[in-house]
């Protein structure tokens, strides 16, 4: 297939990141009190065809309440959310597996009051400015500003600390899987159902670098314009396309891994995952083609040096070579750099699926037990949860 562009960004995307990632630390007078935005007290059957409905709090953290890229507009989040839902649903910017779920701004906060922004809190922050956003992924000191997981999705959006070539767009925790209760293979495993606010000692959620939610130097957002167009198909694309980014930090967050081959990096402290230079099936997925992203980077370092910037072709950047020797063009969101970032696989919706349904920490209706609106009394442990791991 081909394609034809006007044009091309090349800010190298280097590393998106993903950690792994009741009482929930609310009363019972006020968990009676909280709008059930999630449905996770529904009486509708849960099933394939159920369509999640789980709500999105933006934190949004600026000191510069002018700089549209640390106090980013509702207007612009809503937007944002609007085209990570046409991902999830599939079908709409190419083939795709449709998730039957849709990201909505929460309406109200944690004690139930209407959120006069619907999905969006502004924090005026106080702390180091830009914010190194592997430390604050696991302080304990910023579990605060979380809202309670098992109600709400928590996006963190500050503008993260500069590490030259090597620019974070986002990381996110990834979900828990219950022990011997429908484990999912590939989660850190807890042996409880539920697990309240309360024991979190790090701040469950994900995190977008906001530097890239303002307009870049000569106008125009770090996005594809397949969103504004009627036709929903792209004449420009950047590989600093916010859009993906979220959808693909939110697909970490609902239990999906990169596609390229990766394992647990030892050389650092942290419990942190890199690409492998080797082939195999990580992503516990078997309808994504896995490749050895090292030899990509080195395919692609050898076409830039032999290629003027002017011939630069994009089929060429986003061909990959499968570890089965088949060759494919890249448009899963869990890929990364040269890719056209839609597609979820019927595996990976599958992957999604089993989350919404069983772990603990994620809104919805739950086909475990692990849903104290729904009249099941659930004793939670005493357990103190530290930050999961960290995938590169």
């Amino acid at each position: 297939m081909k394609y034809k562009w006007l044009l091309l960004t090349f800010l190298f995307i280097a590393t998106l990141l993903a950690s792994c990632g009741g009482n929930d630390g609310l009363d019972t007078q006020t968990q009676q009190q909280v709008n059930d935005q999630d449905e996770d007290a529904t009486t509708k059957t849960v099933d394939s065809n159920y369509q999640y409905h789980l709500p999105v709090i933006f934190h949004v953290f600026y000191k510069d309440q002018n700089d549209a890229s640390q106090y980013v507009p509702a207007s612009r989040l809503k937007s944002l959310l609007q085209y990570v839902n046409e991902i999830y649903k599939g079908g709409v910017y190419g083939e795709s597996a449709n998730t039957h779920l849709t990201f909505e701004l929460a309406e109200r906060d944690e004690s139930g009051k209407m959120l006069s922004t619907p999905g969006v809190e502004y924090i005026n922050y106080t702390g180091d400015f830009p914010i190194d956003e592997t430390t604050f992924m696991s302080s304990a000191d910023n579990a605060k500003y979380v809202w309670d997981p098992n109600e709400y999705i928590n996006v963190m959006l500050y503008p993260f600390k500069d590490f030259g070539n090597n620019m974070i767009l986002g990381l996110s925790h990834t979900p828990y899987t219950v022990k011997a209760n429908h484990e999912l293979e590939g989660l850190d495993v807890v042996d409880t159902k539920y697990v309240s606010k309360s024991q979190l000692r790090y701040p469950r959620c994900s995190s977008i670098n906001s530097t890239f939610m303002g307009q870049r130097d000569g106008g125009g957002y770090y996005q594809s314009d397949r969103y504004t167009n009627v036709n929903h198909q792209a004449t420009y694309l950047t590989t600093t396309d916010i859009a993906v980014t979220m959808a693909h930090e939110l697909g970490h967050y609902l239990g999906l891994f990169h596609m390229f081959t990766e394992r647990l990096d030892e050389t650092t402290s942290a419990d942190s995952y890199a690409p492998l230079d080797s082939c195999g099936d990580t992503d516990f997925c078997k309808d994504t083609p896995s490749y050895n992203r090292a030899e990509y980077n080195n395919y692609l370092d050898s076409y830039f040096a032999s290629t003027p910037s002017t011939s630069y072709n994009l089929d060429y950047m986003l061909k990959r070579y499968a570890c089965d020797a088949t060759v494919f063009y890249s448009a899963n969101i869990m890929d990364y750099a040269f890719s056209l970032g839609y597609k979820i696989s019927p595996d990976q919706k599958d992957r999604i699926r089993h989350v919404l349904y069983y772990s603990p920490l994620i809104p919805g209706p739950k086909l475990n037990g692990a849903n104290t609106r729904s009249g099941v009394t659930i004793e939670p442990s005493n357990k103190i949860y530290t930050s999961p791991r960290v995938f590169r």
